[in-house]
């Protein structure tokens, strides 16, 4: 009853703009870029726990290197497994761009099949904290939203994009440190299906478009949203005539963190598809 009613609120939250004005969701994201969901599912305390954990993750990684050495081979080693085609990427694990010139940032892949995969494979990850309670943290965060994806697809008449034998969609979750000299030139678009923004510690950093046939930087804006999360669609769906939505994060001189669920297509080779250029955005 309890997940009933949590997935009836997710529909009424999610819908409840498209019923009110008649606009089906395909023509909110051609319209707006986005959809506005109000969620509750985490307050913000659980991503300011998140984030810390992830600072205690990174110092752990840059002050041992045989821990950061041995999770690069676990990652080498899963994206060579057969659980890596589930998710039609390679990207997993920690990429380490701190001291990267004009990228100056830090970022964590994380699936449910790397973390089992490492946890049985390298079985000492077990014994250290500062690695098993990220992982949990990061487990707990992106395992409700599974249903909203679903949701979303059926709504859209796309329910078969996540045909799989395991029976619910692969959900990449991403965890962001941005530090104070980030900076990038122009905005991008998210090689997924679905791109749900869940937490941000400065949502107004976040500036995004519909996509267009052609931009400038004018074109982009940072939604206004109080207590809620972002959802765009990716660059996996242009078959359907739903085309990707550009966004960029601006430099904001100060260390910013986010949180993202990245809903992928198990096992589908990405179509060769020309979007629209995208302009440059001076620091």
């Amino acid at each position: 009853m309890i997940v009933r009613k949590t997935l009836f609120l997710w529909i009424v939250l999610l819908f409840g703009l498209q019923s009110l004005y008649a606009t089906p969701l395909a023509e909110q994201f051609k319209q707006f870029g986005y959809v506005e969901i109000c969620d509750k599912k985490h307050e913000e305390a659980t991503f300011n726990s998140l984030y810390a954990k992830f600072d205690e993750f990174i110092e752990l990684l840059q002050t041992t290197p045989v821990w950061a050495q041995k999770l690069y081979s676990a990652k080498e080693r899963f994206i060579r497994s057969k659980d890596r085609n589930y998710y039609s990427t390679d990207f997993f694990g920690l990429y380490d761009e701190s001291k990267r010139e004009g990228r100056s940032q830090i970022s964590f892949y994380y699936s449910t099949h790397f973390h089992e995969f490492i946890f049985s494979f390298y079985p000492e990850f077990k014994k250290v904290p500062e690695i098993t309670r990220f992982f949990e943290a990061c487990y707990e965060i992106q395992k409700p939203y599974g249903e909203l994806f679903e949701e979303v697809t059926a709504e859209l008449g796309l329910e078969t994009i996540f045909s799989s034998k395991y029976g619910h969609p692969p959900i990449l979750f991403k965890v962001m440190k941005y530090l104070p000299s980030y900076i990038t030139p122009k905005p991008h678009y998210d090689g997924t299906a679905f791109s749900l923004f869940l937490n941000s510690t400065d949502d107004r950093s976040l500036l995004l478009s519909p996509y267009k046939s052609s931009f400038t930087v004018d074109d982009f804006y940072s939604p206004l949203r109080q207590n809620s999360i972002l959802l765009i669609p990716g660059a996996l769906l242009t078959e359907f005539s739903i085309y990707p939505t550009p966004h960029i994060v601006l430099q904001s001189g100060k260390i910013r963190y986010a949180a993202i669920a990245f809903a992928m297509r198990p096992n589908y080779t990405p179509q060769k598809t020309q979007y629209s250029p995208l302009p440059n955005f001076k620091p």
